[in-house]
């Protein structure tokens, strides 16, 4: 009965979320005609070993490339500040045009219960890159059949647990 009056809590915030004054006004900047209707997901939490966010054009310099940050464990991490991400750019065709590890010294995972916790990375993974080139190439192809859905500027958050892949959110680059 609990987790049933959580999660029609979590949707009435939603809901009233959406007629918040910031919420009228953004709608009304983008020229967003009729009332505010939303989606309530529920996702399933992946406990990924890596994880990260995938541009397709460069948030840097706006070139049409991709542009992933990623670390160990959760996403949260990157996302926080918590860590200091690997960096990968990769060229339209696939090629890996550069690569930069980071400084990852601590990792979010969840624990059995799903509470999400800080470990310690293992000294060696620190500064040790933490994707390979078969799941940069399938990042790629996330990125290339994303774009044929979602059209080309996108925003990708994925994660792999055991060798594989998951799109968690794919939506427009926001400026």
């Amino acid at each position: 009965m609990g987790d049933r009056r959580t999660i029609l809590l979590m949707i009435g915030v939603l809901l009233a979320s959406a007629h918040t004054p910031a919420a009228l006004a953004y709608r009304a900047r983008m020229r967003v005609l009729g009332a505010p209707a939303i989606a309530v997901v529920l996702q399933r939490q992946v406990p990924s070993e890596v994880a990260g966010v995938m541009f397709t054009r460069n948030p840097i310099n706006s070139v049409a490339e991709r542009y992933i940050e990623a670390s160990w464990g959760l996403g949260e991490a990157i996302v926080a500040g918590l860590v200091v991400p690997d960096s990968f750019r990769i060229a339209v065709d696939g090629s890996v045009l550069q690569r930069t590890a980071g400084e990852k010294d601590l990792m979010l995972l969840t624990d059995p219960t799903g509470v999400v916790i800080e470990v310690a990375v293992a000294t060696e993974q620190i500064s040790a890159l933490c994707l390979n080139d078969q799941q940069l190439g399938q990042l790629h192809l996330l990125a290339s059949n994303c774009q044929q859905v979602y059209g080309t500027d996108i925003d990708i958050e994925w994660a792999f647990h055991q060798q594989q892949l998951y799109l968690l959110q794919c939506r427009g680059i926001t400026r």
